[in-house]
Formats: structure tokens, sequence, C-alpha cells
């Protein structure tokens, strides 16, 4: 029952590696490189095997995966439901494992991606997760890949609707059978909180004849203890409520930071790839802590695959703190670093709503 299911109802463009790419014979079709650096190693083994594999072996504390390409993110209905599964296979029991669901709206925006994370086996293993895309989710696209150094092998994705709600029973009953896998955190620069209108009162014409007798108190106001309702005759420039009221709107501000620790050597590597589409203000901040001087150069992408430098080449002495700000925008943003000899680098990026 199950292998038919997957036979049949996967919604992914080659989601088991049968196709190479015409455009890069040793990787699949449909599927791109994400994350790593110069030293991490894709390979697709897909010739002499009962079942292709692309294997991942990553020797950086960033993230190294596979990504569809846009043209291979799936359609969803509205408000349906997906189980994605995937088939993996890892080094050692210690490594970390991931999945990121990118939900494209019906105008083309990408929101923040859903993570799922996983600890695979030593043998192959397949993970299942259910998701629900909502009404305005006309694609998903998928990435998944390892978090941190380690060897990773990808067998499959798998991606069908679960409908009809049979279906949605017994996926469901196995999922809960096996266990809910482990999640991991990742350190992430949150979401800006979005302004709120409040909604306008709904005026009732009612006719109301009222007789009271009323004794005034007159006195000074003090803004500790009275309050002050504000009133207007029309919608502009202060815009009422048909009963006089003033309306509002109420914006959050926030301040955002992300810290993270590395050794540069007379390797060139990068930071972890943040996305920073919702901010209106960041900035870089890095300290030497050694003894040696090290080299930061901010870098640019419009899909954190291909990526462009920002700027010019930064030194930052021994025991000295740099602050990089960029001028240029695109969504995804780094900073990448090398030194002559080791030293260790702290970098902050810190950002206002």
């Amino acid at each position: 029952m199950e292998e038919n299911l997957e036979g049949s109802f996967n919604g992914l463009q080659n989601g088991d590696f049968l196709i190479s790419s015409k455009a890069q014979p040793n990787f699949p079709e449909a599927w791109l490189q994400i994350g790593g650096n110069h030293e991490t190693s894709w390979k697709f083994v897909h010739q002499s095997l009962e079942r292709p594999v692309l294997e991942i072996n990553n020797s950086t504390a960033l993230r190294a995966g596979v990504i569809q390409t846009q043209e291979a993110s799936f359609e969803v209905g509205k408000n349906e439901e997906w189980l994605i599964k995937i088939r993996l296979k890892s080094s050692s029991h210690e490594i970390q494992a991931y999945l990121r669901i990118y939900p494209i709206m019906s105008n083309g925006d990408v929101s923040r991606p859903w993570e799922f994370f996983f600890r695979p086996g030593v043998e192959p293993e397949q993970f299942k997760q259910v998701i629900s895309a909502s009404s305005d989710v006309l694609r998903l696209r998928l990435e998944t890949g390892v978090l941190g150094p380690g060897h990773l092998c990808i067998y499959q994705l798998i991606a069908y609707p679960l409908s009809p709600n049979r279906m949605k029973r017994q996926v469901l009953v196995k999922y809960a059978k096996k266990g809910s896998p482990q999640i991991g955190h990742i350190q992430t620069i949150g979401e800006i909180i979005k302004p709120i209108q409040l909604a306008m009162p709904i005026p009732l014409k009612i006719p109301v004849t009222v007789q009271a007798n009323v004794n005034a108190d007159v006195r000074n106001l003090t803004p500790t203890r009275d309050r002050v309702q504000i009133c207007g005759s029309s919608q502009a420039p202060l815009a009422t409520s048909s009963c006089g009221r003033a309306q509002v709107e109420i914006f959050g501000h926030g301040f955002y930071e992300s810290l993270e620790d590395v050794t540069a050597t007379q390797t060139k590597s990068a930071t972890t790839t943040r996305d920073v589409s919702a901010l209106l203000r960041f900035s870089f901040a890095v300290y030497n802590f050694g003894t040696l001087p090290a080299y930061i150069q901010a870098e640019l992408s419009p899909d954190g695959v291909h990526w462009v430098v920002e700027g010019e080449q930064r030194e930052v002495g021994p025991e000295k703190l740099v602050i990089v700000s960029l001028v240029g925008f695109l969504r995804y943003t780094r900073i990448s670093y090398w030194a002559e000899g080791l030293t260790t680098l702290r970098i902050w990026v810190q950002a206002q709503s």
C-alpha cells in the first residue's frame, strides 16, 4: 500500500533523483546546491544502484543541502493538508538534518520558511511531517540537508495531499506510532511586528430618549486621575467613529540581535545566511579576540545561492571592533571572513524594526 502511494501521489518533480540534470550531469534534475562553503561536497550517485542517492559531506558549521528550483516548486490546493516524507541516512546519530518549506503566496511573495529537524541513524530511515497550507499559499518549495559538520545521504523526498479523509486517517496513525521527530533550534532574527489597525465600531441607529439629573463637580483635571475623550466632526484630519471616538493604529517597535562566534583561518569562510527582508535597519559588528588581523567582506544574495560582494573589504585588527553597514539591499546577507593565521571573531547582527 505504501509503495503504491509513493509512486502514484508524489507531487515532487524528480523526488526520487532518477533523472540527471541536462545542465549539470552530476546533479539531479530540478534540484540546486545551497549553503556550505568551498570545502563542502555534493556527490550524486545514480548508476549501478537500485536507488539513486545524493551524498553531502559538510565540514563547516553552516548548513548544507539541496533546494528545489523555482520551477520545480509544487502547487497546493486551498486549505489543503500535505504529507512530506524524506528518507535519510547519516554517518552518526549526533548529526542533525533539517527540512525547510518555503510558502509562496499567490502574489509571488515568499514567507518565512517552516523548519523541521531530524536525527537520522546510520541506516536509511524515513521521516514524515504533516503540514497545512492556508488559502493564500499557492506553491511550496522544499529544502533539506545537514546542519553543521557531518555526512548525510538523501535518498528520496515525497509530497502528496492528504485526501480523501480515509487516506488522511491512515497516514496520521502511522505517523503517531513512529513518534514525533526530535526538534532542534536555530537562532534567527524574528519577524517584525506588523501594524494592527483596530476595527471601526459598528454604528447602531437606535433612537434613545434619556432623562437624568446630573450633578457635575467642576475641578482641575490631572493626567493621573482623569481621562480625556477626543472627538471629531469629520473623517479628516482626525479619523473618528460615528459616536466621536478617535480611530487609532497601534505600531510595534522592536530590537533584534543575533550572535555568532567563528574562527578565521587562511581559508575564506562565511557566517550563517540571514533573511533581512523584513528589517528596516540592521548592521554587522565584528570583534577580533586574537592577536592577528582578520579580513571581512559583506555579501548579498537574492536567493541564498548566488552571492555578490557589497562595499570594500575591511580589516579587523587584534582586539578591535569594526561596524559594517550595508548600502545596497537584497533579501539575504552574510559576512565572509579569513585571516593569515588562526584568530577568533565574534560577529553580531543588530536590527531595528
